[in-house]
C-alpha cells in the first residue's frame, strides 16, 4: 500500500492484549485510532476508517455493537470482533451478526489478525468498486425485485435463460452470477456447466438461487459444486449482507 490506512479500534476495557494488537497494527501499515465502546465516540471517529475492530469487555455495550453493525451495512465498513468464547457466542446469536466479517477468539493469534487486516486494506479499492452482478432467472417479476434490491450497491443485469446468459457473457464479464437452480429448458446446473466449460467464462463465480431450504434440496444444490447458494426467500437486508460478506471473503482469499 502506498499510504497508511486507518483502523478504528473500539475497546470496552484497556489491557495488555489491546495494546499488543494496536502495536502490531501500527508496526505494519496502519494508523490506529483507539476509542471507547460508546456510540458518540464511535460516531465521532468512524468517518476515515473502513476497518473496524471491536474488543469489548466481558459485558459489551450492545448499543455500541448495534452502531458498528449499522456502519457496516450503511457505509460498507468491515467489522471484526475480538473476545473470549462467551462474547463470540453471544455475538453470533445476535440479529445481523452476519455483518461481522471475522471473529478472533482468545488466546488471539495477533499475527494472523494483522495479516488479515493488511489483506483487507490492500484490497480496499477492489472492495469499494461497484461490482457487476448478473441475475439469471426465468421469472421476470423476480428479476425486477432483484434489480430494485441490488441497484444501490451493485451494477445489476438480468436475463431469463441459459441461452440469454450465454449471449450476455459474450459481451460482458460480471463479478458474480446469481443463477436460478430450477429453470425450464436448461436448469441451473446445466447452465453452470456450460459457463465453466468455456475458458473465457470459467472463472466467473456462480451462486445458485433456490426456493427450497429443506436438507435434501440444499444437498442437491450443493452437489453441483457452485460457489455458494442463496435462498430466494431471503429478505433484502439478508441478501445484501450475504453478498457483501461473499465479496469480502473472496477478496481476502484471493489476496493470500
Amino acid at each position: 500500500m502506498d499510504i497508511r490506512q486507518k483502523v478504528l479500534f473500539i475497546e470496552g476495557t484497556q489491557g495488555f492484549i489491546n495494546q499488543a494488537i494496536v502495536s502490531k497494527l501500527q508496526e505494519s501499515v496502519f494508523t490506529v485510532q483507539r476509542v471507547r465502546d460508546e456510540v458518540k465516540e464511535i460516531e465521532n471517529y468512524q468517518e476515515e476508517a473502513n476497518i473496524l475492530i471491536y474488543y469489548p469487555s466481558s459485558l459489551y455495550n450492545r448499543k455500541a455493537f448495534r452502531c458498528l453493525l449499522e456502519l457496516c451495512a450503511d457505509q460498507r465498513k468491515v467489522l471484526s470482533l475480538v473476545g473470549d468464547s462467551t462474547i463470540i457466542g453471544e455475538a453470533r446469536r445476535m440479529e445481523d451478526s452476519e455483518r461481522i466479517y471475522a471473529y478472533y477468539q482468545r488466546p488471539i493469534n495477533i499475527n494472523q489478525l494483522v495479516e488479515d487486516m493488511c489483506c483487507l486494506a490492500d484490497s480496499h479499492i477492489e472492495y469499494q468498486r461497484k461490482k457487476l452482478v448478473l441475475v439469471v432467472d426465468d421469472d421476470n417479476d423476480f428479476l425486477q425485485v432483484m434489480y430494485k434490491w441490488l441497484k444501490n450497491s451493485y451494477q445489476v443485469d438480468g436475463v431469463r435463460s441459459g441461452a440469454e446468459a450465454k449471449l450476455y457473457l459474450q459481451r460482458k464479464r460480471p463479478d458474480l452470477i446469481l443463477l436460478d437452480y430450477v429453470m425450464p429448458v436448461q436448469d441451473g446446473y446445466q447452465v453452470m456447466e456450460q459457463i465453466r466449460s468455456n475458458p473465457l467464462t470459467g472463472n466467473i463465480p456462480i451462486i445458485f438461487l433456490t426456493g427450497q431450504n429443506d436438507r435434501e434440496s440444499v444437498m442437491k444444490v450443493l452437489n453441483g459444486r457452485p460457489d455458494g447458494y442463496l435462498l430466494k426467500t431471503m429478505d433484502k437486508e439478508e441478501l445484501l449482507d450475504a453478498l457483501d460478506r461473499y465479496f469480502v471473503e473472496r477478496i481476502l482469499k484471493n489476496g493470500k
